[in-house]
């Protein structure tokens, strides 16, 4: 059998279930011959081009990305479009019946819930929603917290220039008339200013689009303004890498249809531990700033740490709902921690908070639990993900002045102190004061949390027993309560429907990234938050799978020595069995209604 490559692109990562008319996906389940890191269970995805479908799109815009995929031949991302007997074998596989009684059903609403299939057929992803009354008071958000919400997706929307008079339109403003889908999440148009020498995204909603803006990680469009659309991808595959003729290479670990992955290093040159973020890419190559004319940064050699083991990678979670999290008291952690202690013991689940190392409060936001507050992780990823210097973070990642403009302030991102509002950046006006790492803290501060499914099937209401019956609430808490007091009455006193205790548990050298921050080991990870599951692309904090029934298996792991460096892996201390062991064995042991009771369970989340 002869499979062109133009028919079928082999793309290593984990197949997405989608249904509809989105069918150029074609799911696989085979391991693949080369996994990439970080994959206990590879699978393989295959996509079947449109044919002529590149043809059909317009010629490149000047400010925009020219998609000529030569990046691909660069020996980085290796056997790109190269059909293989694992490819072929795992066609053959997909023409056969399913093997297991039980399956996760995929991204729940199937394409209608698909943010960047939405932007294919020309249709603006979906705004974050607006908390909702409170349940019990009926309060709701008042005038102004409603206006500064707004104002938040003003903010986290925009696309960043790298100067500040770089823009394309007036810093602030939404991008009217000139052909963006959303005026208000440009894709070919800045209209900010600011963005770092090194990055990984250049605006906020960019790796937070799915379902919603707001959202997990998604796929996006990747020729917007360039014709016909493409189907929506990983968007730091072509995309951001290259928007605005930036010349850099794309890591193997960034899939055209695999996770949005953020990548830190294990260790340092001197084997001292690191685990700090290392950017993406660089601005070498940017037409859109004339300041930057010397610059040559390089990326970072992830090609050698990739294969040295060296990398440990992140997938970004959805902003829906994290004000509740905010909300909510050390004291409802403890207390709903200990009411299940006899019950954890007995399963050999422990778990502990992670702690600020200034005032000793628990931490709850990252993979790690590593970030104290709304406030800290939205300044953080400004300068850690935009390259973007605030208040909080004062310096930048990277100074090379041939690289960030002889004009260009730092810290960049600041209170707003103009006399007037011709930049939209007025002291006296209220919505334009606040810098824009400000501005969005406020606006996931009273974003909505993600909403169950209002309709689930008798299968899913099963699964919601047997979920709690087998164990997997005892670490996935359904729900705690906001402070009864706080200065906002539609976030106090609120259920908040998370299902995580938000504390740290050992999951074994299986899930290990060896990464630790704070008081979280190399095995441990915050509890995820379910809430909003049933519409998330990829699981796990490396994003190695998109089927839940994995997600859960890999959840297991057996206790395992110290094993010492090699030349393709770092070292690694001994880990403990994972404390998830004796729930996973309880799942397996269920019947195959029960498990799918449960997959449907989750799906409903």
């Amino acid at each position: 059998m002869n499979f062109s490559p133009k028919t079928i692109i082999r793309s290593f990562g984990t197949f997405i279930k989608i249904s509809g008319d989105f069918g150029p996906f074609r799911k696989g389940l085979i391991e693949a011959s080369a996994p990439p890191p970080h994959t206990d269970i590879a699978t393989i995805r295959f996509f079947k081009a449109h044919h002529g479908e590149a043809a059909a799109s317009g010629p490149a815009s000047p400010k925009s990305p020219a998609f000529d995929l030569k990046h691909l031949q660069s020996g980085i991302i290796p056997t790109a479009v190269i059909p293989t007997a694992a490819a072929v074998a795992g066609l053959l596989y997909l023409l056969a019946p399913p093997a297991f009684a039980q399956q996760d059903a995929g991204v729940r609403g199937g394409r209608q819930n698909t943010a960047g299939y939405l932007q294919y057929l020309g249709i603006p992803i979906p705004h974050p929603p607006l908390i909702s009354p409170h349940p019990t008071t009926g309060a709701t958000a008042n005038a102004n917290e409603q206006a500064s919400f707004l104002e938040g997706i003003n903010r986290a929307g925009q696309l960043e220039s790298t100067c500040d008079t770089c823009s394309d339109v007036t810093s602030g403003s939404p991008v009217v008339g000139l052909g963006e889908l959303d005026p208000i999440f440009p894709q070919f148009h800045t209209n900010s200013n600011g963005l770092g020498a090194r990055h990984n995204a250049d605006q906020c909603f960019i790796c937070h689009a799915q379902p919603t803006l707001g959202g997990s990680g998604g796929f996006i469009v990747p020729n917007p303004g360039q014709g016909t659309p493409m189907l929506p991808e990983n968007p730091l595959f072509r995309l951001v890498p290259l928007r605005f003729g930036k010349k850099n290479v794309v890591p193997a670990f960034e899939q055209q249809y695999g996770p949005i992955r953020e990548v830190r290093f294990k260790f340092n040159p001197d084997g001292t531990r690191d685990g700090g973020v290392h950017q993406l890419w660089v601005v070498t190559g940017i037409t859109t700033d004339p300041t930057l004319t010397s610059c040559s940064l390089t990326q970072p050699d992830f090609a050698s740490q990739l294969n040295a083991g060296n990398l440990s990678f992140r997938i970004p979670l959805q902003m829906l709902g994290l004000g509740l999290i905010d909300s909510i008291q050390d004291r409802e952690i403890l207390s709903n921690f200990k009411a299940t202690a006899s019950q954890r013991a007995a399963l050999g689940i422990a778990g502990h908070p992670n702690r600020s190392a200034n005032d000793g409060t628990i931490t709850r936001f990252g993979w790690k639990a590593q970030n104290k507050s709304l406030t800290m992780f939205a300044a953080e990823a400004y300068n850690v993900e935009m390259g973007i210097t605030n208040e909080l973070f004062p310096t930048a990642t990277e100074e090379d002045p041939n690289c960030n403009g002889s004009a260009k302030p730092h810290p960049n991102d600041v209170t707003r102190t103009d006399p007037d509002d011709s930049e939209n950046e007025a002291f006296n006006n209220p919505l334009h004061i606040l810098a824009d790492w400000m501005q969005f803290s406020l606006l996931m501060r009273f974003t909505d949390a993600p909403q169950p499914d209002p309709k689930p099937s008798a299968s899913a209401q099963r699964g919601q027993t047997v979920f709690s019956a087998i164990g997997c609430a005892l670490c996935h808490t359904p729900q705690m309560q906001t402070a009864p007091v706080m200065n906002s009455a539609v976030l106090e006193n609120r259920p908040v429907n998370l299902f995580s205790d938000l504390l740290l548990h050992h999951m074994g050298a299986g899930l290990a990234d060896n990464i630790t921050q704070g008081q979280a080991g190399p095995d441990e990870f915050r509890t995820t938050p379910l809430w909003g599951v049933g519409q998330r692309l990829f699981f796990l904090h490396d994003g190695r799978t998109s089927d839940l029934l994995q997600a859960i298996t890999l959840h297991a792991s057996p206790a395992t020595s110290a094993t010492p460096a090699t030349s393709t892996a770092t070292a690694s201390p001994a880990y403990p069995a994972s404390e998830a062991n004796a729930v996973v064995r309880k799942f397996l042991g269920l019947s195959k209604n029960d498990q799918q009771a449960v997959l449907d369970f989750l799906r409903s989340l």
